[in-house]
């Protein structure tokens, strides 16, 4: 988990990008910016409160990870944080290389040093790239003598980050530690991600729980129809409770999700058939997160629909429901008991 709390920023440099295939260039400053402490609080809070999830990242390359550019200029800016607005400016100048596709927006870098970042309990340094696109128009009231003037100026949004990158210094032979938010269109194809980072997920217990949860839906969905969508939500609640322990595994799912209704032993083998298709392996024991757990494509799957009228959420309790069949009406049932109304 990242503690933000004591996060300062040490440097600060802007530099402007254009759309490479536009040819509108690159602009870039001689200097970084000097922040006075309110307004350094106001962009910290900008820059940060994208990150709330604890999914990470790792930088990648074919070959060598020291031929990732943007690896290569953050860790020389983490060993002599004199470069720093050096290395910025060869990270903006490579954005720029990056910026090819046709519905790029123009839009200003701002690349950041961090200091006193808690990151799972370690203090540590991290660099901060963040891109703003979209402008929004602003109303300015001056007073004037006898009164006020009224002008409307343009500008950045501290409301919602477009892109943004966080790389902690830890974890370097590995690819460093990295978070990132890309708010992008669908149109830029992903060139933040893919193109100027090019950053890979980590295998940490976020990925793992997160490709669990794909796996144990994708089986569910498959079970024949011998199994009922009541059977199938209550398999699905049973996963997420599962995934809540300190310590899960795969056996641990099968045996409390899938033994008790004979379904143990087929899920064994589709998780086989899941780790090879997907080219991973799952670790014998992990963590459960609740950011994957909560998220709401998982929910959905713990819920029956009924006809066009009526839409049951399972969340446990699966001794007090009942299915039948009303030859008088020729319509299915389903008979829920409880104690109370909440």
């Amino acid at each position: 988990m990242l503690y933000k709390e004591y996060i300062k920023i040490k440097a600060l440099s802007v530099h402007r990008i254009g759309n490479k295939a536009a040819m509108e260039g690159v602009e870039l400053s001689d200097s970084p910016v000097e922040l006075d402490e309110t307004l350094g609080e106001i962009l910290k809070s900008y820059f940060l409160m994208a990150f709330k999830d604890e999914e990470r990242y790792r930088f990648s390359h074919p070959t060598d990870n020291d031929l990732n550019a943007v690896y290569s200029y953050a860790s020389q800016a983490f060993e002599n944080d004199g470069t720093f607005h050096e290395q910025s400016k060869n990270m903006a100048k490579y954005l720029y290389e990056q910026s090819e596709h046709p519905n790029i927006k123009r839009g200003d870098l701002y690349v950041v040093y961090f200091k006193d970042c808690i990151l799972d309990g370690e203090t540590i340094d991290a660099i901060g790239l963040f891109k703003s696109e979209n402008k929004d128009t602003y109303i300015r009231i001056n007073h004037v003598a006898g009164g006020f003037s009224v002008e409307s100026q343009t500008g950045m949004s501290i409301n919602k980050l477009d892109k943004g990158c966080l790389i902690f210094n830890i974890k370097k032979d590995d690819g460093y530690v990295a978070c990132v938010v890309d708010n992008a269109n669908r149109s830029d194809a992903k060139y933040w991600v893919n193109d100027f980072l090019q950053l890979k997920r980590c295998e940490d217990d976020f990925r793992q729980t997160e490709q669990v949860v794909a796996m144990c839906k994708s089986f569910i969905t498959k079970l024949p129809e011998d199994y009922d969508k009541a059977t199938k939500a209550v398999m699905m609640n049973k996963v997420i409770e599962t995934l809540g322990e300190s310590s899960v595994s795969i056996g641990s799912i099968a045996e409390n999700a899938f033994e008790p209704v004979g379904a143990s032993d087929a899920f064994m083998r589709y998780a086989d058939i899941f780790q090879a298709e997907n080219e991973m392996t799952f670790r014998e024991s992990f963590q459960g997160k609740k950011e994957c757990i909560s998220k709401r494509g998982v929910r959905i799957a713990t819920k029956i629909r009924l006809d066009d009228n009526f839409e049951v959420n399972i969340l446990g309790g699966e001794e007090n429901i009942e299915k039948g069949f009303n030859r008088n009406r020729g319509q299915k049932y389903y008979t829920l008991y409880f104690d109370r109304e909440k």
